[in-house]
């Protein structure tokens, strides 16, 4: 009996196997070569025309209004935001003005700040919520008693450092297992968006996302903001296509331990919104999508 059984279990096995082999296009590996691709070049040169500013929050030097965690510094008159489950929690503020003197992306108000707060709803498009106010920052804000704990983030000022954001292959919703391109090449177009940003957690306003997940995150906003489900690969109509190319990554937050942030399994939170919405301050339709590994 137990020969059967493990007879079945190769069967199945095997089953499975031919399945995925037979119905899964394979990305034929190209041989190496002295001369580059033409897949290669087209791609590459599609990065470098779309390369954008991004700006990195690190650890700042001479501490400023830009913070990661701690206490917001609201208005005096602006209330702390709820969501559906209650107090949100304080993730980050930036100092629009700042980020605009170093660089940043020329969409973005060039007066006021911006606070990210989120909510504990894993994967919801507003879990994410951004304030923005042109008003003078007030002391510190105590979070409401009715905040939890884990919620409450330790604190980081933060410096805005500008450097140049490339996008992915997910991004320019190329398909690696059709484009053809050496092995070697393929691993530098993989690893050039990531090039510059080191090792660490990465917050950042404006550029492309580091995705974690297979995803086309333009498509994604777009789908979310029309009610529609996305899969990544999955076919789109030319006005749905058209519209993705307003959206622009407005902050990316990290899990951060220090801090005691972390999103699901070390994920990220990306916070989107449509180019013209950025550049007259309307900050209450972004999109956020959330990956974890």
């Amino acid at each position: 009996m137990a020969l059967i059984g493990l007879a079945v279990i190769a069967t199945v096995f095997a089953g499975i196997y031919l399945y995925f082999r037979l119905t899964i296009p394979r990305r034929l590996k190209r041989p190496e070569s002295s001369e580059p691709s033409d897949d290669f070049v087209r791609i590459r040169g599609r990065m470098e025309n779309m390369a954008a500013p991004t700006l990195v929050a690190a650890p700042a030097v001479v501490p400023d209004f830009s913070k990661l965690g701690g206490h917001p510094e609201l208005p005096n008159g602006l209330d702390w935001p709820e969501g559906p489950e209650g107090p949100l929690a304080f993730l980050a503020q930036f100092d629009l003005q700042l980020a605009r003197a170093s660089g940043g992306p020329e969409w973005l108000p060039g007066l006021g700040a911006i606070y990210v707060f989120h909510d504990e709803r894993w994967g919801m498009n507003d879990q994410v919520r951004i304030v923005h106010s042109t008003n003078e920052p007030d002391a510190p804000r105590t979070p409401p008693a009715r905040l939890k704990p884990e919620l409450r983030y330790l604190e980081r000022r933060v410096e805005m450092i500008r450097l140049t954001s490339t996008p992915s292959l997910d991004w320019l919703n190329e398909d690696v297992r059709t484009i053809d391109v050496s092995e070697s090449e393929l691993d530098e177009l993989a690893n050039l968006p990531s090039a510059d940003l080191g090792s660490g957690p990465t917050h950042k306003l404006g550029g492309y996302p580091d995705e974690i997940q297979e995803e086309q995150m333009a498509l994604s906003c777009e789908h979310a903001v029309r009610g529609l489900e996305y899969r990544f690969g999955k076919p789109v109509s030319p006005e749905i296509e058209a519209a993705s190319e307003e959206w622009r990554l407005l902050a990316q937050i990290d899990s951060d331990s220090k801090l005691k942030m972390n999103w699901g399994d070390g994920g990220m939170f990306y916070v989107f919104i449509r180019e013209a919405d950025a550049r007259t301050g309307d900050f209450s339709r972004t999109v956020t999508l959330s990956q974890t590994h």
